[in-house]
């Protein structure tokens, strides 16, 4: 079954692809997005589809190999701050856009296993990619209070990041944090009663900054950028 994107319209707009164009979807996740593309630069324009996450590589490529836009997808499983390297290594060349979907995906969130929403007790993993060394365990179990406290404030914009980041540090010290649900409530115990009643679960942001602090999101992200206009 193939992902409707939320902003299919707006891509489609912005992008307007055209027959035999080529394009890179920097962030292919479950490919709506590129079918789209796929479906309006026939019938030889291709798209260049690059993920971090081996598994969504994997699922993306299962579920296009029976369709009719096969052999007009390159799909490759690496992380899109290379995107210069990559594109040089698949010769995909006359690109007349690329497009970006920052964020995780609704399968990471409800299929993956790997701890990115709190609505679910799972283990505090929070990688695209499994290969990274650095996981969300690894982050609240080990950086200082100082450091966390830094990682939601700059990457969640926590009003409480202080409090919460104390809060971590003294019930690590009791034992390790190793669950979502764990998490989750020390968020919600570190953050006064009013914030729980916010239209926002009180550890949304918390569970924001650090999955971006995993994946060292933004700094790829500088990284890319540059990259798109070479």
């Amino acid at each position: 079954m193939v992902h409707i994107p939320v902003l299919q319209k707006e891509v489609l707009e912005y992008l307007d692809p055209k027959p035999n164009e080529n394009f890179i979807d920097a962030t292919i996740g479950n490919a709506g997005h590129t079918l789209t593309i796929l479906e309006r630069n026939i019938p030889a324009g291709k798209v260049l589809g690059i993920d971090a996450d081996p598994e969504i590589i994997k699922n993306t490529k299962y579920s296009i190999q029976n369709t009719v836009y096969k052999n007009r997808v390159i799909l490759v499983c690496d992380n899109f701050a290379n995107l210069k390297e990559i594109v040089k290594q698949e010769k995909f060349k006359s690109v007349q856009g690329i497009l970006f979907d920052l964020g995780m995906s609704s399968w990471h969130l409800e299929e993956s296993g790997r701890g990115f929403s709190f609505l679910k007790n799972e283990s505090l993993d929070m990688r695209y990619n499994p290969r990274n060394p650095l996981t969300a365990a690894r982050i609240v179990n080990y950086y200082s209070s100082q450091e966390i406290e830094k990682i939601l404030k700059d990457y969640g914009e926590e009003r409480f990041a202080k409090k919460i980041a104390q809060k971590i540090i003294e019930i690590r010290k009791i034992k390790p944090i190793e669950t979502t649900s764990q998490l989750a409530e020390i968020v919600k115990s570190a953050t006064p009663h009013w914030y729980h009643r916010k239209k926002i679960h009180p550890a949304t942001r918390t569970f924001q900054a650090i999955r971006i602090a995993v994946n060292d999101e933004l700094n790829n992200l500088e990284r890319a950028l540059p990259q798109t206009l070479e």
